[in-house]
């Protein structure tokens, strides 16, 4: 019997499942509420992944540009 549907990624086997609940107050979270509601069906996954990728290319938690910027001056001097 033939397999119905999408073949099976190979990536699969090795994927990170992260199962996440958050909850969003009105007033609070309305940016975010929004972000959500405006996300078209089937995308929510991708939507969020981008949103993270976004977020993680600014800067590193808890060190100002100013750190980083001395830290640098320190390595070339």
């Amino acid at each position: 019997m033939s397999r119905r549907g999408r073949p099976k990624s190979v990536k699969a086997a090795h994927a990170r499942v992260l199962h996440v609940k958050m909850r969003l107050y009105p007033g609070d979270d309305d940016d975010l509420i929004a972000f959500v509601e405006g996300i078209p069906k089937g995308l929510l996954a991708a939507s969020i992944k981008r949103a993270l990728r976004d977020g993680v290319q600014g800067d590193a938690p808890g060190v100002r540009n100013e750190e980083l910027l001395s830290l640098l001056d320190d390595l070339v001097d």
